[in-house]
């Protein structure tokens, strides 16, 4: 067997698995869809939209409504867009699990296990390890106490709305776009990483195709990443005198098809006004929407990154040495930022739509983070910091408890506004 090959048993164990996990997350998508009494969501919005039913929001992601569109052809309007959000959600894990894997068995990112001396049956239990994280974090939340209980003497308006979590199940589009926007994380990390190097048009497109296909989908996590980038690459042209310049202008170049796209949405949604006669736009003003839904961001911030805090205080070399951790956690500071100062303008500002771009930023920091307590689990011989060990998985079982819990409230067809 070679060495990044996963056995046959654990393909059949993770098909197992997604197809129990999809058929779940299915069954809630389909509730809220028919809008069955107290199954309340954003879906019959997108039903309307599929139908061709004007609402008060404007919906101009492509990708995912045509998506329905083409299943509502064969099923109705409700369950096209239930198998949509339930089939781009399953791509989602199964891209998950493939990227785990390269990074538990790669070297070049410093996170690698080297695998090569093992036993067949040690193999099946580390593959075994990464399904198991590869769905964890797909089901992680925010920490939070017991309903109606302060924390820390800190009480809150939701349990999870103003903390924050890695995963907003009760929004159809971020679990849409999640398969593009892990491909596109990936992918531009590893082209920012050698681009100063050498710059290849073909090895730059799954980067730009993944990054077109998230904002299209929609463009939550490009308001992250573009700026992030941009910010990367002139800091970059500083430290070299400008010798990236050439480079680094290529790469804005893979960026224009979706630049555009970014225009053509940011003149529909943004610009004159809404359905209500307010006017529309982005506003600037610090923690005005966040601190709405959280009298303490600090100790909401703690609340929702808890072991990814924890894991970065602890392996601070190993953020040092990997690039593709430092830029997790770039992406979640650069989201955290914007999140803060910007604001949509009109009777969505309580909306809160810069949150999604600061949660796909939570998304990529737990990513890492569970490959790092992972690959430290198993190194647990080559470091003192083996007595942590213990901590980090029971802080990580406990986000995982409230997120299975969360999810179980939003199956027995609770108001999620109330949780």
């Amino acid at each position: 067997m070679r060495r990044n090959e996963i056995p046959r048993e654990q393909k059949i164990i993770f098909v197992l698995l997604l197809m129990a996990y999809t058929g779940v997350m299915l069954y809630l998508f389909v509730m809220q869809c028919y809008e069955v009494p107290v199954f309340r969501s954003d879906m019959p919005d997108y039903v309307n939209k599929v139908r061709g039913i004007q609402g008060d929001y404007e919906f101009p992601y492509p990708l995912f409504f045509t998506l329905a569109k083409g299943i509502a052809l064969i099923a109705g309007a409700p369950l096209g867009v239930a198998i949509a959000t339930a089939l781009l959600n399953a791509l989602g894990l199964c891209v998950t699990r493939y990227y785990m894997g390269q990074l538990v068995h790669g070297e070049s990112t410093g996170l690698g296990v080297d695998t090569r001396e093992w036993s067949r049956a040690k193999v099946f239990a580390l593959e075994l390890g990464i399904t198991f994280l590869s769905f964890a974090l797909f089901l992680l939340g925010n920490l939070y106490s017991p309903k109606n209980t302060a924390f820390f003497g800190f009480d809150y308006a939701y349990r999870c709305m103003g903390i924050y979590t890695p995963n907003p199940i009760w929004n159809a589009t971020y679990l849409a776009t999640r398969p593009f926007t892990i491909v596109c994380f990936f992918e531009a990390a590893k082209l920012l990483k050698r681009y100063q190097e050498h710059f290849s048009w073909k090895q730059c497109l799954p980067f730009a195709i993944s990054l077109f296909l998230m904002t299209i989908t929609k463009p939550s996590y490009t308001l992250v990443l573009v700026p992030l980038i941009g910010i990367i690459l002139l800091c970059d042209l500083v430290r070299s005198r400008g010798k990236s310049f050439r480079n680094a202008f290529c790469v804005c170049v893979m960026m224009i098809p979706t630049g555009l796209d970014l225009l053509y949405q940011f003149f529909g949604v943004f610009s004159g006004t809404n359905v209500k006669g307010e006017e529309t736009g982005i506003g600037f003003a610090f923690a005005k929407v966040w601190s709405n839904y959280s009298k303490n961001i600090l100790l909401s911030v703690i609340m929702g990154m808890a072991l990814t805090i924890g894991v970065a205080v602890l392996n601070w070399k190993k953020l040092r040495e990997s690039f593709l951790y430092r830029f997790a956690w770039y992406n979640y500071l650069v989201a955290t930022v914007m999140f803060l100062c910007l604001y949509e303008k009109g009777f969505r500002m309580m909306h809160a739509n810069f949150s999604w771009g600061y949660m796909h930023g939570m998304f990529f920091v737990f990513f890492l983070t569970l490959v790092l307590v992972l690959q430290n689990t198993v190194e647990w011989r080559k470091s003192w910091k083996i007595i942590f060990l213990p901590a980090e998985w029971g802080v990580f079982a406990y986000h995982l408890v409230c997120g299975v819990n969360f999810l179980i409230y939003a199956l027995q067809g609770n108001d999620l506004a109330g949780f």
